[in-house]
């Protein structure tokens, strides 16, 4: 075991966590277990016993103090049972968890709470349990009624909130503990759009001035990039990446897309990652973005043209009618759908044209209209009505830039907007 460092907050090893999926059989061995301790008789608790399976496994953390550190994964990976163990709500089965410092912690809806006590009651009782002293408790009061921002209701008993006010109620009391370490699950995603924003700037401020180390779990990518520089993505209760959070991001929707995402060779244009699970009778041969010259790039300029060149290949032995093919442009975190181009509904439905070995289609924009940043690409070949042959992936995300004309002829002062759209000034008089 090694000893925690002085800039570390948070040390992890070799750390297992074993379930029973049998009911009767869990109560037996908790049973059977806290006899063979109260009676000092040792025992293995890293074998695994009938019915037995590891929740998590092999966890390895070393995490730094001021340092935030996003969880992701599938439903079920492990995420809230890690949060649960460093916590101290559950107990390790194997390894060893060392934290330096209080630990303020959000990981349940209403943890902590009497429903039949009032909000204030409950600061003072959630207080407590998260270690802090009367007296802190009275200075900070104000200052927690007023973060929650649930006004008079903080004289109603809990039972009466809504689950968004819980939130509320449980995150100001716990950024107020003057935790070492915030250890934050998804219950924040309850809350309303502005509490969002409020607490991860709040978050931010915490993380950058006080040197808190925080832990995030979200299935919100936007908020992990960026709350987190690192994050470590779980899988089937095991550490299959831990590193920078865009690399994180990455993996994640490589997985999410396919175990084992293939690739089809493509002939001077950009690799696609397909759904494992679409038939791929017909398919996204290739993928190309043309700037206004018609130069193969993997940019674009807010206000310029831009082409999105698609070729459909055709894997059947006959030809086969035109299918839908749909271009969808997403944020860098496939979170937001900004925009989707379709192809045209007569041109799909012209029953002289069919697709042989393969077609190229090539879908014109006249106009970008989207900001600047980083977008990503998913092609789609086909519909729900006909069924869906392919979902592929633009592995390389397209960059958008401002335009030399559109920076020379706008103001400075407006350059935050999301969407660009041109326009015709003219007199009337």
């Amino acid at each position: 075991m090694h000893p925690l460092n002085p800039d570390s907050t948070l040390l992890i090893e070799n750390l297992g966590k074993k379930f029973c999926r049998n009911l009767k059989r869990n109560l037996f061995y908790g049973s059977l277990d806290v006899a063979k301790t109260l009676l000092g008789i040792r025992f293995d608790a890293a074998r695994l016993r009938r019915d037995e399976f590891w929740a998590l496994e092999d966890i390895n953390l070393n995490v730094r103090r001021g340092e935030s550190i996003g969880i992701i994964g599938a439903n079920g990976a492990g995420k809230s049972t890690l949060l649960r163990l460093i916590s101290g709500i559950l107990s390790p089965d194997k390894g060893r968890i060392t934290v330096r410092g209080r630990v303020g912690t959000l990981i349940a809806l209403g943890a902590g709470f009497h429903p039949h006590f009032s909000g204030r009651e409950n600061i003072f009782l959630n207080g407590a349990i998260l270690g802090m002293t009367t007296r802190e408790l009275e200075e900070r009061y104000d200052e927690i009624v007023r973060f929650a921002d649930i006004g008079e209701f903080i004289e109603a008993p809990v039972s009466a909130y809504s689950s968004g006010m819980r939130v509320r109620l449980g995150f100001a009391i716990a950024i107020h503990s003057s935790p070492d370490l915030l250890v934050v699950d998804e219950v924040l995603a309850v809350g309303d759009a502005n509490f969002m924003k409020k607490s991860c700037e709040r978050m931010e401020r915490m993380i950058r001035d006080d040197g808190v180390t925080a832990l995030v779990v979200s299935h919100n990518l936007g908020t992990i990039q960026r709350l987190c520089a690192r994050t470590l993505t779980l899988q089937k209760g095991t550490m299959a990446f831990f590193g920078d959070t865009a690399e994180a991001v990455s993996r994640y929707y490589e997985s999410a897309l396919g175990e084992k995402p293939f690739y089809r060779p493509n002939t001077g244009g950009k690799k696609l990652t397909h759904h494992q699970d679409c038939r791929l009778t017909l398919y996204a041969e290739d993928f190309e973005v043309l700037d206004e010259s018609g130069r193969s790039t993997d940019s674009a300029c807010t206000g310029s043209g831009i082409t999105f060149v698609v070729r459909v290949r055709n894997s059947l032995p006959e030809p086969v009618k035109v299918p839908n093919v749909y271009i969808l442009i997403l944020n860098s975190q496939l979170t937001d759908l900004h925009t989707v181009f379709r192809l045209d509904r007569a041109l799909a439905a012209d029953p002289e044209r069919t697709v042989g070995k393969s077609t190229t289609l090539a879908c014109q924009v006249p106009c970008w209209c989207l900001a600047p940043g980083d977008y990503r690409i998913i092609v789609k070949v086909g519909s729900e009505e006909e069924g869906v042959y392919d979902s592929a992936l633009v592995e390389a995300p397209l960059q958008v830039k401002w335009s030399k004309d559109l920076v020379r002829n706008s103001s400075v002062s407006y350059k935050d907007f999301t969407c660009f759209m041109p326009a015709r000034w003219e007199f009337r008089d």
